[in-house]
Formats: C-alpha cells, sequence, structure tokens
C-alpha cells in the first residue's frame, strides 16, 4: 500500500474543507442572486411598470420616503410606526428561508411563500403598533403574510365583463364600495357607483380625517394631505368617497372565515362583478361548469373579492389603529396607471395605449392620509408628517453586487434578530475555528530558552529584583533540572549527593546550599557562572 505523506493528506483535507463550503455558498447566492429577472414595480425607477411617480408625489408633499432593501424585520426599529406606512408592491421572488423555530417549539427549514414567520411576526407587531401596511400583489409571493390573516391570493388571473374595452380584457375596473359597479355599453355606468363602506361614513370612528375636518382652510398647500379634496371657490375640504380603480392583470383574493388571526377578521370592501371568472389552469381561456373537474377546471359567475381590509380591531378607526390592505393587483400603483397623464405624453417610454382616467392616484394619497393624519388630540392638523417605506427585499437586483449587499444586510438582521439565527452563528463560528485548526500546521518541539538577565528599558530595577539570591537560586535548579531532563518529582527526590556531582563546580555548590548573605558584586560573579554553567551541555526537549 502507498503511504500518503503528511502534506499530502492535509492538502486534501483543506481542498475539501473549502470545496463544500464553496458548493453551499454558492447554493445560497443562486437561491438569492437572480440576475436574469427583470427588475419592475420598484419606487426607485423610472418605467411605466415602477413606482416613482408615486414616490415622487410623496417627496413633493413634505413626505420622507425609504425603502427596506434586506428583511422587514426592520420595522421593529422604527420609532413611530403610528407615523409609517408600509408598501408591499409586487413580490418577485420568494424568501430567503433559514431554519427556525416554529410555533410548536420544532425546527423548521422552510417556510411558506413570501415572508418568513419571524417577518411576518416582525409586520403583525408593526401594525398593532399603529403602523399601515398595503399589501398589492397578485401571482407573486405574499401568501404566508395574508394567510396568517386569513387573506390568501388565488394566483389565478380573473377576467370580467367590468373592463377597460378601450383596451383590453387584462384592464379590468373595480369600485371600493359595498357592491360591485357596472358597466353601460362600453363604459362604468356611473348610476352603479358607491362610496367608500367605512371611510366616508360621516360621524363614525371609521370615517376618513378628509371628511371630518370642517374648519376652512385658505390655500391647497395648507390643506395638506386633503389637499385633492380642497374646493379653492369655497375654501373648504370637500370629500369624495368614490373610488374607481382600474387593475391590469389582477388575480383575486381568497377569505378564510373563521381563521384565528392576531388582527380582526378581514372586511372584503371591493368585489368582481357576478359575471367574472378565474382561470384556473393558466390556459388562457374559460371552462366552468357546474362543478371543478378535469374538463371544466375554471371558476365562473361568482363575486371574486379584489381588495380586503384587516383592521387592528373590528372599530378601524381612523388615524389611530393599525391595518393591513390588501389588494389583488400588483401594479395598481405603476406609473402607467398611478400618473396616466404623464404615460399618456409619453413620458415612461412610447405608447399605443391610452389610460383612462382612474382613481388609483385619489385612493392612494387618501391612504396615505388616513394612515398619517392624527384624527384626536388638541393639535389635529392636516400637513403631511410622517414616512412611507418601500420594500425592495423581494425585488432582484440585476447586478451581482446590489443583490449581494441586500442578501448580506438581510444576513445581518437575521443573525441579530432570530433565537435560531444564533444558534447558527455559533454553528458558524464553530466550523470557522474548526478550518483554522486544521489548517494550522503543527509547532515545531519547543526548546526551554535559559535567560537571566533581560537587557532593555527598566533594566534598573528588574536587576534589582533577579539580583535576590533565593530567586538566582531557583532559576539555577530550574536549570540543573531542564539540562538533565528531570521531571519535577525526579529532581526533588534526588539526594544533596547526587545534585553536588550534576553541579561541578564548588562556587556554585556552595551558592546552593549554603544561606548567607551575597554583595551585589558577588552576586554578579555567581550570575555569569551560572550562565556559563552547561553551556557545553546538549539541551533537553522538555
Amino acid at each position: 500500500m502507498v503511504k500518503i505523506s503528511k502534506k499530502v493528506r492535509r492538502a486534501g483535507l483543506l481542498a475539501g474543507f473549502y470545496g463544500v463550503l464553496v458548493l453551499l455558498l454558492l447554493t445560497v447566492v443562486s437561491s438569492s442572486v437572480e440576475l436574469e429577472n427583470v427588475k419592475q414595480l420598484s419606487a426607485y425607477d423610472d418605467g411605466w411598470d415602477d413606482l416613482s411617480a408615486f414616490r415622487n408625489e410623496l417627496n413633493g408633499m413634505g413626505l420622507d420616503t425609504g425603502s427596506v432593501v434586506s428583511s422587514p424585520l426592520l420595522l421593529s426599529e422604527i420609532q413611530d410606526p403610528s407615523h409609517t406606512v408600509f408598501i408591499i408592491a409586487g413580490m418577485e421572488r420568494d424568501t430567503f428561508s433559514f431554519p427556525h423555530f416554529d410555533d410548536d417549539g420544532f425546527i423548521s427549514f422552510s417556510d411558506e411563500d413570501g415572508y418568513s414567520s419571524a417577518e411576518v411576526e416582525a409586520i403583525i407587531d408593526f401594525v398593532k403598533a399603529n403602523g399601515t401596511v398595503i399589501v398589492m400583489d397578485d401571482f407573486g409571493f405574499s401568501s404566508s403574510l395574508g394567510e396568517s390573516l386569513g387573506v390568501s391570493f388565488s394566483g389565478n388571473a380573473l377576467f370580467d365583463t367590468v373592463y377597460e374595452h378601450s383596451l383590453d380584457y387584462n384592464y379590468v375596473w373595480t369600485c371600493i364600495q359595498d357592491n360591485p359597479c357596472g358597466m353601460d355599453n362600453d363604459t362604468i355606468d356611473k348610476a352603479s357607483l358607491g362610496v367608500h363602506p367605512t371611510w366616508a361614513v360621516e360621524n363614525t370612528r371609521s370615517a376618513h380625517p378628509c371628511l371630518s375636518w370642517d374648519q376652512p382652510v385658505a390655500t391647497k398647500e395648507a390643506a395638506g394631505l386633503c389637499a385633492q379634496h380642497w374646493n379653492p371657490s369655497t375654501g373648504q375640504i370637500e370629500y369624495n368617497g368614490t373610488y374607481q380603480l382600474l387593475l391590469n392583470g389582477p388575480s383575486s383574493l381568497e377569505i378564510e372565515i373563521g381563521k384565528k388571526s392576531p388582527l380582526a377578521t378581514p372586511r372584503v370592501q371591493a368585489n368582481s362583478s357576478r359575471e367574472a371568472a378565474l382561470d384556473v389552469n393558466g390556459d388562457g381561456e374559460i371552462w366552468a361548469g357546474d362543478e371543478q373537474n378535469a374538463e371544466t377546471p375554471d371558476i365562473a359567475n361568482q363575486n371574486f373579492p379584489l381588495y380586503a381590509e384587516v383592521c387592528e380591531t373590528t372599530k378601524c378607526k381612523a388615524g389611530s389603529e393599525g391595518r393591513i390592505i390588501f389588494v389583488a393587483d400588483g401594479s395598481l400603483l405603476s406609473n402607467a396607471l398611478y400618473d396616466y397623464s404623464g404615460f399618456n405624453r409619453g413620458d415612461y417610454g412610447e405608447t399605443t395605449k391610452l389610460i383612462p382616467i382612474n382613481d388609483n392616484r385619489k385612493w392612494a394619497i387618501d391612504l396615505i392620509a388616513m394612515a398619517l393624519i392624527d384624527s384626536e388630540g388638541e393639535d389635529v392638523t392636516l400637513e403631511a408628517q410622517g414616512q412611507v417605506l418601500f420594500d425592495e427585499s423581494r425585488h432582484p437586483q440585476n447586478a451581482l453586487i446590489g443583490d449581494g449587499y441586500n442578501m448580506v444586510y438581510f444576513l445581518l438582521v437575521y443573525f441579530t434578530s432570530e433565537a435560531m439565527a444564533m444558534l447558527l452563528l455559533f454553528l458558524a463560528l464553530f466550523v470557522t475555528f474548526e478550518a483554522v485548526l486544521i489548517k494550522k500546521v503543527d509547532p515545531e518541539p519547543w526548546r526551554h530558552v535559559f535567560s537571566i538577565i533581560y537587557y532593555g528599558f527598566g533594566d534598573a530595577h528588574r536587576y534589582g529584583f533577579y539580583a535576590e539570591p533565593k530567586k538566582i537560586k531557583q532559576v539555577f535548579l530550574s536549570k540543573i533540572r531542564n539540562i538533565n531532563g528531570l521531571t519535577r518529582e525526579e529532581f526533588d527526590s534526588m539526594p544533596a549527593r547526587e545534585l553536588q556531582s550534576l553541579i561541578k563546580d564548588p562556587v556554585l555548590e556552595k551558592f546552593v546550599f549554603e544561606k548567607r548573605q551575597y554583595s551585589l558584586e558577588q552576586m554578579v560573579t555567581i550570575v555569569k557562572r551560572v550562565k556559563a554553567w552547561g553551556a557545553g551541555s546538549k539541551k533537553v526537549v522538555v
């Protein structure tokens, strides 16, 4: 058998260890970094399918805007959740899963779609602290957040007879009201329009603050977040609670009745028409019957929920209570729909389509006002105060460095927020130390280097310390023991005559066995003899 050298074995061990480590890192990075995906629905890009127009208008109103690029776990660090809105628009990738403890105390190695259990808990805690969350999604990964509250996204394309005929059937109309709005030939039937079921009800706790404001306002700027309802001729805030939203390729919501939830029961506030259908098998055609089967897999002739609100309590009090809004369309606030006039002018690129007038912008600004205007207290003001955060953590970056930065930042947040993460961090440190030990070369045999006098800074005091005969005697005896390769037990049990035979120096023999006082000059002579003693002997390894 061929004998493998120690160096070859060490090289093979190191190659195997680092090979496995690199493989694990590549697996993690490949699941997080998606260079082929086209980023959309970002508040910081200017495409027709991004949200920059909405963010720019918020900045123009005096509101602070920011983004969460790592994880919603950072919501726990917000100082004033009651004046913060967190917006989730079109989650484009799944959660970056880590092992964690589930509700039963067991270790789980995977999460539901979208957010991890810790992130869902952080978002719900944010709502309980009077924060507002807007979730706009259709075929993305928002399931875990919604399902924890009894709301889920069907993930199936919705087709409705109430659509914009000047475009195509992908552009569906919905109205936030108790009953669905209808069509009058090719346009929305104005007679079918209603008002918001909670915001537009006067003298109620859930009434919109712009509706409750009854004082005159001199200028549009003074109207703050209610400026779009300000009437210059009367100087009054005249709130209009009609919201006619235009959706682009929506899905639908599914409400779980009786779901045990940390928040209140979801309330559906906008439905499709009765003639709507869901393309369950995704073939672009509707095949529906009295029951679902292989021949008729789709669902039709139902009112499908498109918009739902989940409040902290059943009162859903305006301005002083947290809430989550679920909308079954991730592109509701895209530049094309939000800034339809700019889109029609070609501000976001050439287009052959003209987006009709809609209330998407009106609804978004009113929702921001609903969240940020304090409805109680003596210092009630319409001025824009607060911040709006956009979740960018689920939008892929087309740059490897950008996605890598987000992932590293997520790891930092994760390892400081999760009990399981602390354990993983400990294991990682353990593996790192093992790698160091594997790589460390065995030390050369250690040899005792004998030295009594050290010349250097402060030697005046150090020499006086070593000038004590007892100290010098101890050093000399240690030198004898080391040179002769004796253990402490062997040396301590050695007879005096045998010790004398080892010393073989009359002056040093008297120094060892006689107790007397020595002058400094005598000690210098003895130290020199001690240093010279045994110089020709072979040093023994101990």
